[in-house]
């Protein structure tokens, strides 16, 4: 389950990070890249959530999760506050995307206990 959890997040990083750039360069929101982002990295942080509060305790896990729901109310505070056909704020998503890349740099950490 932890390979499934770490290769979900690691195509959630990478969606987001192609996200990003398309967005910051291209000027247009990369809207459908955003929201599979969006998917994919829900559904890693309930997998996540999953482990967590059911499999044994693992203070690594914990603090990925937290970081990761850091990251979470980022990114739909992005999409609520954003105009259309115009991407979000450059520091909001530079915000979002150094909290996932830190939680998910503590969550490798966890694998090795």
């Amino acid at each position: 389950m932890n390979t499934l959890i770490t290769m979900a997040f690691l195509t959630a990083l990478v969606l987001g990070g192609t996200a990003a750039f398309l967005g910051l360069r291209g000027g247009r929101p990369a809207a459908r890249v955003a929201t599979v982002h969006g998917l994919v990295a829900t559904s890693a942080l309930v997998l996540l959530g999953y482990r967590v509060f059911t499999g044994p305790e693992n203070l690594w896990f914990n603090s990925a999760f937290f970081l990761f729901l850091l990251a979470l109310v980022g990114g739909v505070f992005m999409r609520l506050v954003r105009r259309m056909n115009e991407p979000p704020f450059a520091a909001l998503i530079v915000l979002h995307g150094v909290t996932a890349v830190v939680a998910f740099l503590v969550l490798l950490g966890g694998l090795g206990e």
